[in-house]
């Protein structure tokens, strides 16, 4: 008995080292426990909207709490930052914008990451700008508020949410390609008092996001010139894009990626993929982007949303040097 009882105690042992060597089935197995969504923006803006949105249906599909962590500072920068540096398991995701993959970094002298070569992107949905008017201003048309400023430089303004902002940086973009035209940028503390601004006529125009204005759109009280797409869009199909009116380079949206630290491995890589993909072709979920002006993106590649994002660095940067924005 004594010997059955050693010969039973090596076995387990032998086992129990056996064991040792490998990692279990539970370890193998992504996700084991909850995974966090940085929003690097305050709660109730669009990109935090979609963030939330984004993690109850990867909640459903991977079988897993997803807690939504909002980090924001520094135009996104820091709830980005956050996540580059994260450990690269899976179990944190950023849904990022256009301001962090982009023109944050670009207005930094030194950026806590690259935005490209730091992560694993996949984009989600696009948030188109529009160039909008005061209606007293005697422009119904963009190539009609072309011929306006051209004739009076310097005589009307435009708003924006800050210095190096997206409305800022797509305003100077529009007047670069419209001719070099001339009117004066107002900077204002956030995206509200920027719209506020036009809407009162203490500013003359502006580029907005479609979800912010579109209600004063649809009283009357704000008049959209055109869409800065290239594809008019299934929410204002009445607004032109810019290239119909003829400055097809004036390009400008908020872009919308989830994004993993570039060292994930490609099989927990692999599972947010297919999860993505499966929430964005979900027809509900691309009804409830439209429904906050985000048109949903539904083909998820790692591959295109990198050069996308690394095309829009390049085609910004020197937007960004001729406007003289710069963070700190």
């Amino acid at each position: 008995m004594k010997r059955r009882t050693l010969l039973l105690g090596a076995g387990s042992l032998a086992g129990a080292l056996q064991l040792a060597g490998r990692p279990s089935l539970a370890q193998d197995t992504y996700p084991s426990r909850a995974i966090k969504v940085v929003v690097p923006f305050p709660p109730g803006g669009p990109t935090d909207v979609l963030g939330r949105r984004y993690a109850e249906r990867l909640s459903a599909i991977v079988g897993q709490p997803v807690v939504v962590d909002n980090k924001a500072g520094a135009g996104g920068v820091v709830g980005a930052d956050f996540v580059a540096k994260s450990k690269p398991d899976g179990y944190t995701l950023l849904v990022g914008s256009s301001s962090t993959q982009v023109t944050s970094p670009l207005l930094m002298p030194n950026p806590p990451y690259h935005p490209v070569k730091d992560f694993t992107l996949f984009i989600i949905g696009f948030v188109p700008m529009v160039i909008a008017c005061n209606p007293d201003l005697p422009a119904k048309t963009l190539p009609e508020l072309v011929a306006l400023l051209k004739a009076n430089p310097d005589k009307y303004r435009y708003s924006s949410s800050g210095m190096g902002s997206i409305n800022h940086l797509g305003g100077e973009l529009f007047k670069m390609k419209a001719g070099n035209l001339v009117s004066l940028h107002v900077p204002y503390k956030g995206n509200s008092p920027a719209l506020q601004a036009a809407l009162s006529g203490e500013v003359d125009w502006l580029l907005d996001t479609v979800g912010t204005s579109l209600g004063q759109y649809r009283s009357g009280k704000l008049r959209y010139l055109a869409i800065c797409a290239e594809k008019r869009s299934s929410v204002i199909p009445d607004v032109p894009t810019t290239a119909e009116c003829g400055l097809p380079e004036v390009l400008v949206s908020t872009v919308n990626p989830v994004a993993l630290p570039v060292a994930t491995p490609p099989e927990v890589v692999r599972t947010i993929a297919d999860a993505t993909r499966t929430i964005v072709r979900d027809e509900k979920f691309q009804a409830e982007l439209r429904a906050i002006s985000i048109e949903p993106e539904t083909d998820v590649d790692a591959a295109k949303s990198a050069a996308y994002f690394t095309g829009e660095m390049e085609r910004w940067a020197p937007i960004i040097k001729a406007s003289g924005a710069r963070m700190e």
